[in-house]
């Protein structure tokens, strides 16, 4: 591509493109609309700005620090006087923004003593007998950059081929009557004709995601349910046994789930189901009835977690089948690894990290197998989990409740089980919003706790101290509070701990020989000590609300009362409000919904590990009836052509999407 000058192709290749149509989908990330220059000296002070004007007097100075600064004054087209522009630590813009230049600036207008400025804003030069009208006078796009590519040759490039070219794109499926047709929609959606027409232009374009989107996750189901698995007789009856052991009855939600994995079991091919469980909700119950379910039939399971820690307690957990129904439960972490794997008792269940899946591990003859914090594992990975066996049955687990809308548009190839039902006994727990100027009244509510046999964690988000940032760090804290609680009564866990002294700590912690727990979120998931009844998170408002609620949910893990206590002193409208909604609720399906209301669904669960990428244009909550539409069209494809050999160009989409359709299809 030959897109301004001297401009090679391998500074192409820095963002990433190998044709054409990559290009073409490289959309802008915001418009700026340049048809109208606005007087600076009417803008509100802190709003975006866009000048157009000739660069005056130009001089370096020196600031406080010993930082370079380059000023130049700027006359904007229709100002009554100058405004001065500010860039620090960039002297080769003396050799560009020199005297006489016509530029275009974009970026805060601030007020100073002498009058107005801009620091550090984005700037083009506007160069004589150059296309005006591509970045000028009009709605101009402003592109992501990587490596050495500017905005402006990208965007004469972009012109080139959208204008230039004769552009003849082939439609990968028949699309809604009211949508436009896709070369008008890159050509709106790169240099939009007006506001209507970049509306016209996302829709269509967002229905273009959610189609491939919605082709993958049909074909995923599609393939699962056209294999056939072994489907051998039940032969004994571990389920009765376990139940009948259990000194409670399982929630109306539990059972529901239960019918729901029986059935799936029982079919010919195998099961791809979905297990969403609020925080406490019971999941470790459900999965151990589908593994003794599977068992029954003299297959053998397996039950991978993300971290050492977590799989170690499952398999304490799990333990007591053994002693029930005599079926030996196997631990398998990179620091764990059974001497005789696969000699005793069968059938077996495993329990382990990722190294459950690493070549050359032999899961015997593997029927199901169970996935728990699925969000934290690739789709690839779940796939190398599951060559272990032949065509093995699958459950994955989440304690992230995820919006409805995110389920049909992320698990759409997976059938999905609820659990909304707290255990018998259990009691919501409390939720505060505290300043840290508070935080002595907390400690001395620790200290009432740990007198009345009760522990306690303090979460923080930094492991150490960091000279940009105010945040108290792990480390900090920990030495902080063993002199406010006593030395041996506090211990510390952190990610970049060796497993052996995580074990050792966290064991600590659940023994009652030290009550109070300083961590970061590497307790989000799994951890289980039902004495521990308060929890205290500093610095709340770096979490997000998803993840405060599964820290929240390591305490209420007994009928004692419990409480959490977010630690702020946040001052924006949107963090107060993200916090009260965990104050106000305890029902995570609330809070993932409004999550996904706030911030979107790339902070509700992790979109990259359900094998697709983030989307580019649509919006699940706005989009709902063009996701409808999709999936319906999706459907109708599928039936026509199910392995999509009359449909290069939707293959070649897909590809463009990130969306590969994997060697099943492509074969």
């Amino acid at each position: 591509m030959k897109g301004g000058g001297k401009l090679s192709a391998s500074l192409w290749e820095e963002l990433g493109f190998v044709d054409r149509l990559g290009l073409l989908f490289h959309f802008p990330r915001r418009y700026e609309d340049r048809t109208k220059w606005q007087d600076p000296f009417l803008a509100e002070i802190g709003s975006p700005i866009t000048l157009r004007g000739e660069i005056g007097e130009t001089k370096f100075s020196r600031w406080r620090g010993g930082r370079i600064c380059f000023e130049a004054s700027l006359i904007p087209e229709g100002a009554i006087d100058s405004v001065r522009l500010y860039w620090f630590n960039m002297p080769y813009l003396k050799t560009y923004l020199t005297t006489g230049k016509e530029i275009v600036v974009h970026g805060k207008i601030q007020s100073y003593k002498q009058g107005l400025k801009l620091t550090h804003p984005e700037f083009e030069m506007i160069k004589p007998g150059e296309n005006d009208f591509i970045h000028l006078d009009r709605i101009t796009p402003i592109y992501p950059l990587s490596g050495k590519v500017k905005q402006r040759p990208l965007r004469t490039e972009m012109h080139k081929l959208l204008f230039d070219d004769e552009l003849k794109l082939p439609e990968i499926h028949p699309v809604p009557d009211d949508l436009v047709d896709l070369s008008s929609a890159l050509r709106n959606i790169h240099f939009p004709e007006n506001d209507q027409a970049l509306r016209q232009a996302r829709r269509r374009l967002a229905f273009d995601e959610l189609f491939c989107m919605q082709t993958v996750l049909t074909r995923r189901r599609r393939l699962v349910t056209s294999m056939t698995k072994q489907r051998p007789e039940r032969t004994d009856s571990f389920v009765k046994r376990y139940l009948d052991s259990l000194p409670f009855e399982p929630t109306e939600a539990q059972q529901r789930a239960f019918r729901d994995i029986e059935e799936n079991l029982d079919k010919s091919y195998p099961m791809n189901r979905l297990l969403q469980g609020d925080v406490g909700s019971g999941k470790t119950l459900v999965a151990a009835y589908a593994l003794l379910l599977n068992a029954e039939r003299g297959l053998d399971g397996a039950l991978m977690a993300p971290t050492e820690t977590l799989a170690e307690q499952h398999f304490q957990n799990l333990r007591v089948l053994e002693e029930i129904t005599g079926i030996e439960v196997i631990l398998w972490t990179a620091s764990c690894k059974p001497s005789a794997p696969g000699q005793g008792l069968r059938p077996r269940i495993y329990v382990g990290t990722h190294a459950l899946f690493q070549e050359g591990v032999d899961l015997g003859d593997l029927g199901l197998g169970v996935v728990d914090e699925q969000h934290k594992f690739g789709v690839l990975q779940r796939q190398n989990f599951l060559k272990k066996g032949n065509h093995p049955d699958l459950l994955v687990m989440t304690a992230t409740p995820i919006p409805r809308t995110l389920c049909l548009t992320l698990y759409g190839d997976l059938d999905i089980s609820v659990l909304n039902e707290l255990p018998q006994g259990r009691k919501p727990i409390k939720t505060v919003i505290r300043k840290r100027k508070d935080l002595h009244k907390v400690w001395d509510y620790i200290r009432k706790t740990m007198k009345d046999g009760h522990q306690a964690y303090i979460i923080y988000p930094l492991l150490e101290e960091s000279e940009q940032s105010a945040l108290r760090s792990v480390k900090e804290a920990f030495a902080e509070l063993k002199a406010e609680f006593g030395e041996n009564e506090v211990t510390i866990l952190h990610g970049k701990m060796k497993s052996d002294e995580k074990s050792k700590n966290m064991e600590l912690f659940k023994s009652g020989q030290r009550r109070v727990l300083v961590a970061t979120s590497v307790i989000e998931v799994g951890v289980d000590v039902p004495q521990a009844t308060l929890i205290v998170i500093e610095h709340a408002e770096r979490f997000g609300m998803a993840q405060l609620h599964q820290l929240r949910g390591r305490v209420g893990r007994s009928i004692e009362q419990s409480y959490c206590v977010l630690v702020s002193d946040v001052k924006s409208d949107e963090s107060k409000e993200r916090l009260e909604v965990l104050e106000q609720t305890t029902d995570g399906f609330v809070i993932a919904e409004e999550d996904f209301r706030l911030r979107g669904p790339g902070d509700v669960v992790g979109v990259q590990q359900s094998g697709l990428p983030r989307l580019r244009l649509a919006q699940v909550s706005q989009d709902m009836e063009l996701l409808s539409i999709a999936r319906r069209e999706a459907e109708i494809l599928l039936d026509e052509d199910p392995h999509l050999k009359n449909h290069p160009e939707l293959r070649k989409r897909l590809s463009h999407f990130g969306m590969e359709l994997g060697p099943e299809v492509a074969n």
